[in-house]
């Protein structure tokens, strides 16, 4: 036995054995392409890849490098189709090849009768031909017979030409001539009645009637006369009758139909047909010999004759002929032969999905009714599907992925035996054609032309010009492409793609596309080439149940097609969009000539046939008016509305004239500005767009000259919109001194309204202000931005005084960083035009705007020392606003406290500090005046006795009678507990009479430091305990106490987003040398470390200690650094020590404390402060308690530093630290404890790649891992449960503003920790932008959709990305992070899943295709609701588990922070389910996600709305949610 002989016998048993082994095949493919082997061991070995277990094994590895070696084999050995067919009847003999259906009966066709009826018809056409070169032509229905002659001449050498049935006759005579056809089997009535009807006369054209049906006009004999005649009952040899062919001669030419020329007829070889087999058999590797095709496809195109004949052959499978292509005949079929292979156009598809929908309601049936009824329908065995020529929606596809159907795409061409790509078997990705197919190599030119080469593409055309289609061995195919991770996307055809009038490039089919979903539309045409835009020619489906187009107006129709194609632009390019439609009234024809025969369509014909319709969409709805260069674009509807007709309007450069009317309105245009009645603009354009201006009120409003002429019609536009290209140029012309009277009447609309405030404010009138406040107590939130976005343009307003008082009137429109920067501004400008008495009404200023102005003085006093004079005047001004704030709000007396204190105590000018002490004692005197006196006697509610503060008071006997006479008539005589319990409990006003007799207790708690302190409890009668501490000044010098009383105010309250570091303060009675403050029970850090101090040196909870331990340097570190900071690097607590501190227990509380800060000095230099709190604070408690030991030194105080002080003041200090290490003294000490300048400098490098590492990350990072050490099987539902509460109880979202990479450096080091560098790097460069506030934290989607769409990712890594991207998913819920296509970009959005009450999955999401909107407006319709959508609305969808649309809501953004809910709809089947609330809820939760907090809408099903928390609040003018 030959070596070859023996791989091959060893390969036939591995495969008996089902262990077949990939390296076994690649030796003796390699042994045969490397060596001289006979051609009987090279097909022996062919024989072996048609079989699945081979196919499989190949798969699994580079099936493209073996279709290309095997091509090799094929064409080396002179593998052809004869061969293939001899080696199927060997094996497998008496197997059913073919079966023929007639009515209900079914025919069988052995392979043996196959290859025996092959041969007779192979010798009989040898015969006839007498032995010269003849070609063979087959104008045929499918048939066994028709299929016989074919695979006769391709096995025995004749060339064989398919003609297509569907040729027209000029073309079927074109094709017999130019191949020279010289015997022609015509089947079939529809063949014989074409043939006929060419007239076609040659004696020597031999014409054989398979069908023997003898309506043939010229000579022909039948096909059993045909078979007696040359086959004459010879014998036949196998051997004899298969000799060599030549593998790259043309063997067959197949003709692809011309659609404005003749036929081209593709070349090809037998290596391109056998070649081809073998590479589909490895792209399919599950088919078998086991499968049985049902074939209607027509032979003479390539997927009906390659991939289903010669396919099914490959295989060792069985092909059916389908009785008929019709639908009706498919279905009796489908249950005669119960198919497992069935390839077809999309139509049959979508045949087969409405007779489901119409047998079932697929939307309610459970998948086991679903499964059965496709099983009844298709036979029970189907189990592959493709769907080839044509556009089949995904939903479809995914429909029978789901019922055990697998449905591919492809991609083909003739010229390419078939096919190209196709999608792999259960690797679908919706509307790409697949991948490549193994044996060819594709590439995309520059244009984005697909070009591919193999040894199964045709290599030209035949007797035609191929030089544009095949070049360099490669073949064009005129398609436009684009691939994605291996997977091809079909945009439209090369010869259709057209350009814009800008140059820019459009695909047509591409968006007409987008179409063929909707069922209105059966039609659709886009127009555009050479264009300014793109339309299209629309014709309705007016058989459409769901939209009863017959009964509908005209402006209902194109209310609906308008929404449609809003819908569609939404997924389109911005030069891609439709700007305009017409509705057609016929559909396009074959017989006008405006279709091919393959139903594409003739593009320029339709232009000719459509040009009336075309025009239209073009026809301007404007008239020109032009001067030189330059254009007015004067709408229709204002000419109607003046009354005049388009001649009467001229402009002469000055002014635009109505003739008949006598009017005018001033219009100059100099270069880039124009003036437009009283006022001036900047143009980027030479176009001027009036229906643009007029729909722009800001531009507008005030010019009076300009509303005259439009007749007051411009106050009725209904939404603000912008012109960008127009600016309204303010200077001091645009104000004077006018007597014109101008009178605002009650029923002036509100535009209006708003241009008479602007003409007075104008005209230097100061009673705009009252007017306009009328305008803003309308509260028409429609108008608000208007309003202001208007008068924002007349701020710079030259007389100081009307700025101010614009300023006042509309700053509860305002944001509040706007109002305190304006504030500002005008401030300046005051006072540089010498103006007096700058002065605010405080009563319009909010809450927002009050804390913003705080943080504006904050900002300024960081440059406190660059400041000039007029800042150091706005200083005091805003002092005084503070002060005044604080008096009228009571609740905001705390915060204005703080900082009036703040600026007495911080490094600023004398007078600065003097205004903050004069505006202190104003802000407390009004206070004090709100709250009022004591009471100094009261009356028992029950027994009418009068009683004083004496009956109330009771004194532990620890306090001294000279205490109690000083506590006595410090109460009696002061408000300081009814202060102090306001302060501390922010609402409770107490009066000596809501105190029972012996209600306060008093006990001495400690004197220390020069002071006495007391408790003192309160007990009321109806509003519970409050607990006080009573701090007396025993001998202290007053400056350095009331000094004291200033930190501890500032240090007290949380003002500027400050952590509260003692404890609350109340007040201060100087009379009385007498404060209170907070009473707090915890214990001190010292106190807790003493109780465990024999479990912590015993070493028996080691872990616990040590976790503890880190726990308290680093919030000790973090309070005594804060105190540091505060004092603005002046002062420390000395020593900083445990028996000082109140921290929190558990790692995830916070509110440490101070107790006192009488042990404070001066600070010598920032090393020798941290030396300190290094020794004092972490060695010499761990010296103290022995069994301490820090797992962390330096690097956390590094970050308790960048936490104290924040990092844009703690960065600079540890650089100066650093600095402090160059001083001998300092730097050996530290050197010693480990603190080096490169240590600094790592850390510093660390933070700038990663940003801060803060304490709760860390320690929830702890705790994760910890869990996880006892959850090592966790499913990633239960850590994202973990992961979730983490974050909540460590309160992560919180350090965002201040610490935006929190969240990343979290899942960072948490549940993302080992996914390797790749993913490091992204996160690293999303850090650095959120460093860089370039991108916020709660806007990832950007970073994620670029992370999605580069990086292969696993899919536990793509669940916790969605997390990281969406904070409100719950670890149970189910969610994907979806891809959606908007014109040339991909976006991603959440897909989350839910579950009805019964337990049915659906999907809430945004609309992934036009169509989903176009069903969205169908479910609306049902409803008798009338809508129309607009470029400014987004929806949000609730789809079932079959992918459809069965509710949903629409919206529109109108601010940064408000929302308006249009309207929210579910089918009446899917109601109660409670669909509705978990449709809300998520709503909510991705407005909030995107930084909205305000939800509007209308009044409409106001129980709905009450229910998911809406309320009615007028100011909006309907319900409001405030999220």
């Amino acid at each position: 036995m030959t070596e070859i002989k023996h791989k091959i016998t060893n390969l036939l048993k591995s495969i008996e054995a089902g262990n077949v082994q990939y390296k076994n095949l690649e030796e003796t493919l390699n042994y045969i392409l490397n060596n001289n082997v006979s051609k009987n061991d090279a097909f022996s070995f062919l024989d072996l890849m048609h079989l699945s277990s081979i196919s499989k094994t190949i798969a699994s590895h580079d099936s493209n490098q073996w279709a290309m070696k095997i091509a090799q084999v094929i064409e080396k050995h002179n593998f052809h189709t004869g061969q293939l067919l001899l080696q199927r009847e060997k094996r497998y003999k008496d197997k059913i090849a073919i079966h023929t259906i007639d009515g209900d009966k079914k025919i069988d066709i052995t392979y043996t009768k196959l290859w025996n009826d092959v041969l007779k018809t192979s010798l009989a056409i040898k015969n006839a031909c007498d032995n010269q070169k003849a070609t063979i032509g087959i104008l045929s229905h499918n048939q066994y017979k028709s299929a016989v002659v074919d695979l006769a001449c391709l096995s025995s050498g004749f060339r064989i030409i398919p003609i297509p049935l569907n040729a027209t006759r000029e073309h079927l005579v074109f094709i017999i001539k130019e191949a020279n056809i010289t015997h022609l089997f015509l089947g079939g009535e529809k063949a014989l009645q074409l043939w006929n009807s060419t007239k076609y006369d040659d004696d020597e054209l031999v014409i054989i009637d398979v069908n023997d049906i003898g309506l043939l006009q010229n000579k022909s004999i039948s096909w059993e006369m045909f078979h007696d005649k040359f086959s004459q009952n010879q014998k036949y040899d196998n051997m004899n009758e298969l000799s060599d062919q030549d593998m790259n001669s043309t063997i067959t030419i197949m003709y692809t139909s011309g659609s404005t020329s003749n036929p081209k007829g593709v070349k090809f070889s037998q290596l391109n047909i056998i070649s081809k087999r073998f590479s589909r058999a490895l792209a399919l590797p599950e088919i078998s010999n086991e499968d049985k095709f049902l074939c209607y496809l027509p032979l003479f195109h390539t997927f009906g004759r390659y991939f289903e004949l010669m396919g099914s052959i490959f295989w060792g499978a069985t092909y059916t002929f389908a009785e008929s292509p019709s639908f009706n005949s498919l279905l009796k079929d489908f249950k005669i032969i119960s198919p497992t292979i069935f390839i077809s156009i999309p139509k049959r598809w979508v045949q087969i999905y409405e007779l489901m929908n119409n047998s079932l309601d697929l939307d309610l049936s459970t998948k086991e009714e679903i499964n059965t009824k496709l099983n009844d329908i298709t036979g029970s065995s189907l189990k592959w599907g493709l769907s080839a020529a044509g556009y089949l929606d995904p939903d479809i596809f995914k429909f029978f992925h789901d019922n055990k159907i697998n449905l591919m795409s492809g991609y083909g061409m003739t010229e390419a035996t078939g096919g190209i790509t196709m999608t792999p078997p259960n690797e679908y990705v919706e509307d790409t054609v697949g991948r490549a197919l193994p044996g060819i190599r594709l590439r995309i030119e520059k244009d984005g032309e697909l070009c591919m080469k193999g040894p199964y593409i045709s290599n030209g055309f035949y007797k035609d010009d191929d030089s544009k289609s095949f070049k360099d061995g490669w073949f064009y195919s005129g398609d436009i492409f684009k691939e994605e991770n291996g997977y091809y996307f079909i945009i439209d055809r090369k010869k259709d793609i057209y350009k814009n009038s800008r140059g820019q490039t459009i695909a047509p089919q591409k968006i007409e596309n987008l179409f063929q979903d909707f069922d209105l539309v059966k039609s659709v045409f886009l127009v555009g080439d050479g264009k300014e835009y793109n339309t299209v020619l629309i014709y309705p489906n007016k058989e459409n149940i769901d939209f009863n187009l017959q009964n509908m107006n005209e402006s209902q129709v194109q209310n609906i097609f308008s929404a449609m194609l809003i819908s569609i632009n939404g997924f389109l390019s911005p030069f891609e969009r439709i700007v305009n439609f017409a509705i057609i009234n016929r559909d396009f024809s074959n017989h006008r000539n405006e279709l091919t025969q393959k139903g594409t369509y003739k593009r320029k014909n339709i232009l000719q046939n459509f040009d009336l319709e075309i025009d239209s969409m073009y026809k301007k709805d404007y008239v020109s008016l032009y001067n030189s260069d330059k254009e007015i674009k004067f709408p229709n509807w204002l000419i109607r509305e003046i009354g005049t007709i388009k001649s009467n309007i001229k402009w002469n450069g000055n002014e635009i004239i109505i003739a008949d009317k006598n009017i005018m309105l001033t219009f100059r245009w100099y270069e880039n500005k124009i003036h437009i009645g009283e006022l001036s603009y900047d143009i980027e354009k030479q176009t001027f767009d009036l229906a643009l201006f007029i729909n722009t009120p800001k531009l507008w409003l005030g010019n009076q000259e300009f509303v005259v002429f439009c007749a007051n019609t411009t106050f009725r536009v209904k939404e603000s919109i912008n012109y960008n290209e127009i600016t309204l140029i303010i200077d001091s012309e645009s104000f004077y001194d006018s007597e014109q009277n101008i009178t605002v009447k009650e029923n002036d609309l509100q535009l209006s309204m708003l241009h008479k405030s602007i003409l007075l404010y104008r005209n230097n009138n100061i009673s705009f202000s009252s007017h306009l406040d009328e305008v803003i107590k309308i509260k028409n939130s429609e108008w608000s931005d208007v309003i202001v976005e208007t008068f924002m343009q007349y701020l710079e307003h030259p007389k100081p005084i009307f700025r101010l008082k614009l300023l006042e009137t509309i700053c509860p429109l305002l944001s509040e960083r706007f109002f305190v920067d304006q504030l500002r501004s005008i401030h300046r400008y005051h006072i540089v035009n010498k103006e007096k008495g700058f002065i605010f009404d405080v009563k319009k200023i909010n809450s927002k705007q009050f804390h913003e102005l705080i943080n504006l003085l904050k900002i300024i006093h960081s440059k406190i020392d660059e400041i000039d004079t007029v800042d150091m005047n706005f200083i005091q001004k805003a002092l005084s606003i503070v002060c005044e704030y604080g008096k009228i709000h009571p609740t905001q007396f705390i915060l204005a406290r703080s900082e009036l204190i703040w600026w007495q105590l911080s490094e600023s000018p004398s007078q600065v500090q003097s205004s903050a002490q004069k505006e202190y004692y104003n802000l407390i005197n009004g206070f004090r005046l709100w709250i009022g006196p004591n009471s100094s006697i009261t009356i028992d509610r029950e027994t009418r006795e009068e009683y004083t503060w004496s009956d109330v008071l009771t004194f532990d006997d620890n306090v001294s009678n000279i205490h109690k006479i000083v506590l006595l008539k410090a109460i009696s005589t002061t408000a300081l507990i009814k202060e102090s319990i306001f302060l501390f409990s922010n609402d409770t006003i107490l009066q000596l009479s809501d105190i029972p007799r012996n209600g306060i207790w008093i006990k001495h708690l400690t004197t220390n430091n020069h002071k006495s302190s007391f408790r003192i409890l309160v007990k009321t009668i109806s509003y519970g305990t409050y607990n006080i501490v009573l701090n007396l000044n025993q001998d202290e010098e007053k400056d350095f106490f009331e000094e004291e009383i200033k930190w501890l105010i500032l240090m007290g309250s949380t003002s500027s987003g400050l952590n509260q570091l003692v404890e609350k303060f109340g007040g201060y009675w100087p009379e009385e040398s007498i404060y209170t403050e907070e009473y707090i029970t915890n214990d001190t850090v010292n106190i807790q470390l003493n109780r465990f101090k024999e479990e912590i040196s015993s070493n028996s909870k080691k872990d616990r200690w040590q976790m503890r331990w880190l726990h308290y340097i680093w919030n000790g570190a973090q309070a005594y650094i804060d105190f540091w900071h505060r004092t603005q690097y002046k002062l420390a607590i000395y020593p900083p020590i445990p028996d000082n501190l109140i921290i929190p227990p558990h790692d995830y509380n916070t509110g440490n404390k101070i107790i006192s800060i009488s042990d404070r000095k001066e600070v010598e230099s920032i090393g020798k402060f941290y030396l300190d709190l290094y020794i004092h604070y972490i060695l010499d408690t761990e010296k103290r308690y022995p069994g301490l030991k820090h797992m962390a030194d330096w690097e956390l105080i590094f970050t308790a530093t960048l936490e104290a002080m924040k990092v844009k003041k703690g960065i600079p200090i540890l650089k100066r630290l650093r600095d402090d290490l160059s001083t001998k003294e300092i730097k050996n000490e530290l050197s010693k404890l480990g603190l080096t300048v490169s240590r600094i400098n790592n850390f510093l490098t660390d933070f700038n790649n990663f940003g801060v590492l803060t304490k709760p990350v860390v320690f929830a990072s702890l705790r994760y891992e910890r869990w996880l050490d006892l959850n090592s099987n966790a499913t990633n539902e239960a850590k994202a449960s973990i992961l979730k509460e983490l974050y909540h109880d460590y309160n992560l979202n919180t350090l965002l503003d201040e610490y935006p990479e929190t969240r990343v450096r979290f899942f960072m080091m948490t549940c993302l920790k080992n996914s390797g560098d790749r993913l490091n790097t992204y996160f690293q460069s999303i850090i650095k932008d959120m460093r860089r506030e370039s991108l916020s934290p709660l806007n990832l989607k950007d970073k994620i959709e670029d992370i999605l769409l580069n990086t292969n990712l696993k899919e536990d890594e793509k669940f916790f990305l969605a997390r990281m991207l969406y904070p409100h998913i719950d670890a149970a819920d189910y969610v994907e992070l979806a891809k959606i296509r908007k014109g040339d970009k991909k976006n991603i959005d959440l897909a989350f899943k839910t579950e009805d009450s019964e337990g049915n999955i659906y999907t809430i999401r945004p609309p992934f295709q036009p169509k989903e909107i176009a069903k969205f407006q169908t479910i609306i319709s049902k409803e008798n609701l009338s809508v129309t959508f607009n470029v400014n609305h987004d929806f949000l969808f609730l789809v079932n588990s079959r992918n459809k649309v069965i509710g949903g809501l629409y919206y529109k953004v109108k601010s940064n922070l408000r929302v308006h809910l249009e309207w929210v709809v579910i089918m009446n089947k899917y109601q109660q389910r409670n669909l509705s609330k978990k449709l809300m809820n998520d709503f909510f939760n991705r407005m909030i996600q995107n930084g909205h907090n305000i939800i509007t809408v209308g009044f409409y099903h106001e129980s709905f709305f009450y229910k998911q928390g809406f309320k009615i609040d007028q100011s909006f003018g309907g319900l409001v949610k405030k999220l």
